[in-house]
């Protein structure tokens, strides 16, 4: 107790190494509210015990590290310092089960509000329907494990562990080219082997057509909404993905592709390899590390540093938001809670930076968010926000 009694205050006056940093927050992940450092956070707030650290060295910790804390704070409570030091913790460390989140905005908030009283919903899984060149549809979320169907030499299986593989038997050339659909609801998620052995996860409200055997010529596929893919090399039949107004050429890499019809851009990512992206007016290869973005408007293509951790997040499990404003937040979580969205009041100005576990309940993700100023009221699947 003593050590994390110390490892806590050394964090407070920013001298963790990062692996401290890491050890600090993995334990509020395990631990959350039941933390015994959360008894010393609400003890610091209402009785003011000091830390032991000049208070101008404190104040300007926060300037520099919590942006301008004073936006945190009640209007009906004063703070020392210190107490302010304990409320920026305790918004990135205690919040909910653990999970650490800020939010800038223009308006006085009250980091003490009561938990959301709402109805829980649970996460979104592995949940998808396959629709086969037939016109059969098969919801693979009830389907049982094993083969569900053959086709064209084609065989498709249905894991324990929730892939969809596609497994060629015995080619047929003589066979028309055949297209099978892979769709994931709001609140689902899916992983599917195509025949030539590379890896598609498909994102919540995606959906991916491709042919049951690519040709000899090239692998085409067409995404709508979010995938990660990862190729499997042949230098003399390059994999395209058609996604809303953008092709993505590649040979064998490791890549993300965000098409939602709702967001801005088409964004696509590259973490390994290299991929050339095409639009109507443009044409740019990509380096690892580099984001593309296809704007909506102009058809141009800008790219930019990426950051690999937010944009694989949903791939790992995790929420992870990079000074993401409410709307962009709010999109992430109805599609993966399967929510409609309104918006009661004008939105403002506001960032979020955080990371929550996408397996989190609904009543938890709010919960970290209620504590950063927003309001919520459920309806049914509709989720009213007050900012």
């Amino acid at each position: 107790m003593d050590d994390l009694k110390a490892l806590y205050t050394k964090y407070l006056r920013r001298q963790c190494t990062p692996e401290e940093v890491q050890k600090l927050m993995e334990h509020f992940q395990l631990y959350g509210e039941q933390s015994p450092l959360a008894e010393i956070i609400e003890r610091e707030l209402e009785e003011g015990e000091p830390i032991e650290e000049d208070s101008a060295d404190v104040k300007a910790l926060l300037e520099k590290n919590f942006v301008n804390i004073n936006r945190y704070i009640s209007k009906k409570k004063s703070y020392s310092w210190y107490q302010q030091v304990a409320i920026a913790a305790s918004v990135l460390l205690v919040c909910a089960t653990g999970l650490y989140f800020y939010k800038r905005s223009d308006r006085n908030i009250d980091l003490r509000a009561e938990v959301v009283n709402v109805t829980d919903v649970k996460p979104g899984g592995n949940r998808a329907k396959l629709t086969l060149s037939n016109g059969k549809t098969i919801d693979l979320d009830e389907a049982a494990n094993g083969i569900l169907a053959q086709q064209s030499g084609i065989s498709i299986t249905k894991t324990t562990s929730g892939q969809l593989i596609y497994r060629v038997k015995t080619a047929d050339p003589s066979s028309k080219m055949s297209y099978n659909v892979i769709s994931t609801p709001k609140g689902g998620q899916y992983q599917i082997i195509l025949p030539d052995g590379s890896k598609v996860w498909l994102n919540s409200a995606s959906a991916l057509k491709f042919p049951t055997a690519f040709d000899d010529k090239e692998r085409r596929v067409e995404l709508h909404g979010e995938g990660y893919f990862e190729i499997t090399k042949n230098q003399n039949k390059p994999f395209i993905v058609q996604a809303t107004g953008t092709t993505v050429r590649v040979l064998g890499t490791h890549f993300n592709v965000m098409a939602y019809e709702d967001e801005k851009e088409v964004r696509t990512t590259l973490l390994e390899g290299a991929v050339q992206l095409k639009s109507k007016t443009a044409s740019v290869i990509l380096k690892p590390g580099q984001q593309g973005l296809l704007l909506e408007n102009t058809g141009s293509i800008k790219t930019q540093d990426a950051d690999l951790d937010a944009v694989m997040a949903w791939r790992n499990g995790y929420f992870i938001f990079d000074k993401a404003n409410l709307p962009e937040l709010m999109r992430q979580i109805s599609r993966w809670y399967n929510l409609e969205i309104v918006y009661e009041g004008p939105i403002g100005e506001h960032e979020f930076v955080g990371k929550i576990k996408r397996s989190s309940s609904l009543r938890t993700v709010l919960k970290v968010l209620e504590n950063g100023g927003l309001n919520f009221k459920l309806e049914e699947n509709t989720l009213t926000v007050k900012p």
